[in-house]
C-alpha cells in the first residue's frame, strides 16, 4: 500500500519544488566557484524529506563565504515554506489511517484534506520555479553542473536503497499476511503499477526531471521553456486517487486485526516519503 518513492522524487523534480535553491539568492560574479575560500559544507541537514535531496546536493557544491551566508540564512525559510506541505500530507495520511482502521475508504470524506494538500503544493510551485531560475543565474557554469550532477547522484543513491518489492514484503511481514493474501494483493499492486505507468508518461515522470536538470547545466535556463507549469490538482488528486483505489480493494482482503495493524503502521509513517511509505 505505497506510492513508489521514485514516483515521489520524479514528481518533486518535475514540479520544481526544490525550495532550498532559494537559499542561493544573492548576486554573484562568474567563476565564483574558483574563488579563494570556496568550500563544501552541509546545507540545512534537517531539511524535510521533500527537499532534502536538493539540500544535500547543494552541500556538495563549493560555495564562497558570501554564498554560504545566503544559504544558511535562506535555507531555513525555504524549508519552512514546505513545512505546510508536510503538515497537509500528514493530516491526509492520518485521516486515511482512520478509514483503514474502520475498514472503508470514503473519498468524499477525505476531500477537504486532499484540497488542503493541493492548495499547499500550488502555493509553492511558482516561487520554487522562480527560485530555480534564480539559482541558475547566480551560479557559474561549474557550479551549475556540480549541483545538477549532485542531485542526480543523491537521487540514484536514494533509489538504490529501495529494494524492488521491498515495501510490499515489509507490509506483508508486518501484517502477517497469508500466502493467499500475498498473492491477491500482489496481483492488485501489479495492476495498479501498470495503470500508473500508463497515466504517467515519461515527459511527466523521471524523464521530465532529467530534462530539467539537463537544461540547468546549460547557459540558458527558462523554466517555462523547459517544462511548463503542471496542473497540481490533477497530479495530486491522480496519485492520491490511485492509492485510495488500491487501498479500497485491499481492505476486504484483510482481517480486522490486520486492518488495525495497517492503520497503526500508516500513522507511524505519516510524515515519511509517500503515502503509506
Amino acid at each position: 500500500m505505497t506510492i513508489r518513492t521514485s514516483h515521489r522524487f520524479a514528481l518533486i523534480v518535475a514540479l520544481a519544488v526544490p525550495a532550498v535553491v532559494v537559499a542561493c539568492g544573492g548576486a554573484q560574479t562568474p567563476g565564483a566557484s574558483s574563488l579563494a575560500g570556496a568550500t563544501r559544507a552541509p546545507v540545512d541537514p534537517n531539511a524535510n524529506a521533500d527537499i532534502k535531496v536538493f539540500a544535500d546536493a547543494l552541500g556538495d557544491v563549493p560555495l564562497t563565504p558570501a554564498q554560504r551566508s545566503e544559504v544558511d540564512k535562506l535555507a531555513s525559510e525555504a524549508d519552512g515554506r514546505h513545512t505546510e506541505i508536510t503538515a497537509a500530507r500528514k493530516a491526509l495520511e492520518l485521516a486515511i489511517a482512520d478509514q483503514v482502521d474502520g475498514g472503508r475508504i470514503d473519498v468524499t470524506a477525505l476531500a477537504p484534506k486532499i484540497d488542503a494538500l493541493v492548495a499547499a503544493v500550488e502555493r509553492t510551485q511558482a516561487p520554487d520555479r522562480a527560485a530555480f531560475e534564480r539559482l541558475h543565474a547566480i551560479l557559474d557554469p561549474d557550479q551549475r553542473v556540480a549541483f545538477a550532477n549532485a542531485v542526480e547522484a543523491h537521487a540514484r543513491e536514494r533509489m538504490e536503497g529501495v529494494r524492488p518489492g521491498g515495501r510490499m514484503s515489509e507490509w506483508a511481514d508486518a501484517l502477517k499476511l497469508t500466502d493467499d493474501q500475498r498473492g491477491r494483493i500482489s496481483a492488485l499492486l501489479m495492476e495498479h503499477a501498470k495503470e500508473a505507468h500508463l497515466m504517467d508518461p515519461g515527459e511527466r515522470g523521471p524523464h521530465r526531471g532529467a530534462k530539467i536538470l539537463g537544461a540547468f547545466k546549460g547557459d540558458r535556463f527558462v523554466f517555462d521553456e523547459v517544462a511548463p507549469p503542471q496542473d497540481i490538482r490533477e497530479r495530486v488528486t491522480g496519485a492520491t486517487g490511485r492509492f485510495l483505489g488500491v487501498a479500497a480493494q485491499v481492505l476486504p482482503i484483510l482481517t480486522p486485526e490486520q486492518r488495525a495493524a495497517a492503520s497503526q503502521r500508516l500513522r507511524s509513517k505519516a510524515d515519511s516519503l509517500g503515502l503509506g511509505g
